[in-house]
């Protein structure tokens, strides 16, 4: 089990005897190039006998340094730990991007966080790495901190995508906004999530013979664009194919808010006040006006033949 803290403080005393191999960066959707730097601090601990933990923030350093900027995270905070303990990681300290460490020189980071706080014996980050008060401090430095302080310095490359290029959260974030699932399911080398809870809606799917289960307000991970998507429903930890729905019911009621429903294939039950997993695999049309309820029903029979095929390949 991952052991996590949310400052320097609340680390133990003894915490990390035999010192530890630290990866470093944002980790916001936990994507192909995240992978690459805590793979290798687990090669590194496992080597030396080190424990692998991540330093990292509660939100993105952006956010605080250029609000005008702010973009949505990516995944949750929750779903980021979730995903750096299916790494291997021992231990995460994600910590407030706070006005301590905005003033924070490279040289005291480096002493008072690295080596004091965290027991640093390598160090694995990004080749973009940058760190101390304004953003002085580079991998070069860092380095020469590590000779002064007995850490060594691991700087993993960019993953590049044979055919994509460069993996960032920056592109995965653009590809789910704009409801490219299959791209962003690639480069962070897993399905696109949110999750919530399943909450009574206002019925219309069961009438019309596509009962769905409705998320609860407070969706853990960016949402795709608005659309029906073929994919999954992890409910009880069991994974159904699921037709998906994302935004309101132009049909019905075009001017709600957008929320996420989920058909479950074939599958009959009282889901109300599960907790559920939402994975998207492919997007298969955009939202639709119909013209009556009838061409609303052929529609989602389609929805679902469609869905059907898309699994079949995804899970063949």
């Amino acid at each position: 089990m991952m052991l996590s803290y949310d400052s320097l403080r609340a680390i133990p005393v003894a915490a990390f005897p035999r010192g530890t191999a630290i990866a470093i960066g944002k980790f916001d959707g936990v994507h192909r190039g995240h992978q690459a730097l805590l793979a290798r601090a687990c090669e590194l601990a496992e080597e030396h006998d080190l424990d692998p933990i991540v330093f990292t923030f509660t939100e993105n350093p952006q956010h605080v340094l250029h609000p005008e900027l702010s973009l949505p995270p990516i995944m949750s905070r929750r779903q980021r730990l979730d995903a750096l303990a299916d790494a291997g990681i021992a231990a995460c300290v994600m910590v407030p991007f706070d006005d301590e460490l905005l003033a924070m020189g490279a040289e005291l980071f480096a002493e008072r966080v690295l080596v004091r706080g965290l027991r640093a014996r390598t160090v694995i980050v990004g080749p973009d790495f940058r760190f101390g008060r304004g953003g002085a401090g580079d991998v070069a430095l860092l380095a020469e901190l590590g000779e002064r302080h007995g850490f060594d310095v691991e700087v993993i490359p960019v993953v590049q995508d044979e055919e994509l290029g460069r993996v960032s959260s920056s592109r995965v974030r653009e590809a789910i906004l704009q409801g490219d699932v299959a791209l962003a399911a690639r480069m962070l080398g897993r399905p696109v999530e949110v999750r919530s809870t399943v909450v009574r809606g206002d019925a219309r799917g069961r009438e019309l013979g596509f009962p769905t289960a409705n998320l609860a307000a407070g969706i853990e991970g960016l949402v795709p664009a608005e659309g029906v998507y073929a994919g999954w429903a992890v409910v009880r930890g069991e994974r159904h194919d699921a037709a998906i729905s994302v935004g309101n019911n132009p049909t019905f009621t075009p001017d709600a808010e957008p929320r996420v429903e989920a058909y479950l294939i074939d599958f009959e039950g009282d889901l109300y006040g599960e907790r559920i997993m939402v994975q998207f695999a492919e997007r298969l049309r955009g939202n639709i006006v119909f013209s009556d309820v009838d061409a609303l029903v052929e529609r989602m029979h389609e929805d679902v033949r469609e869905a059907r095929a898309v699994l079949s390949g995804e899970n063949a």
